[in-house]
């Protein structure tokens, strides 16, 4: 398993900035490989975005941002945000517990 991390700063219109996110994450649930995402805003500056997707493989998150679809929903956002992924891979996991 590997995990993309991808800090999006929107500096456009917020309204397209997140129709776009939509259609790609409509798209990339659809791949082989996808496992699961998450958006998160920061607190202290609205308009940055960290994205964090769990993919089963480096090669199945490749294959899926190098086919047509991918290029097709993801045209316009670079005119609206500054991105910065990058794809990681588990060294190991720390699980908490619950106090009660």
């Amino acid at each position: 398993m590997v995990t993309l991390v991808n800090k999006l700063t929107c500096t456009g219109d917020l309204a397209e900035f997140t129709r776009i996110l939509e259609r790609l994450t409509e798209y990339m649930r659809a791949q082989p490989g996808y496992l699961s995402s998450e958006l998160l805003r920061s607190v202290r500056n609205p308009a940055v975005y960290v994205e964090v997707a769990r993919w089963e493989s480096a090669e199945a998150h490749k294959a899926a941002v190098t086919g047509d679809g991918f290029r097709e929903r993801v045209s316009g956002l670079g005119a609206l945000a500054t991105v910065d992924p990058d794809v990681y891979e588990v060294l190991h996991e720390n699980v908490g517990t619950t106090a009660r």
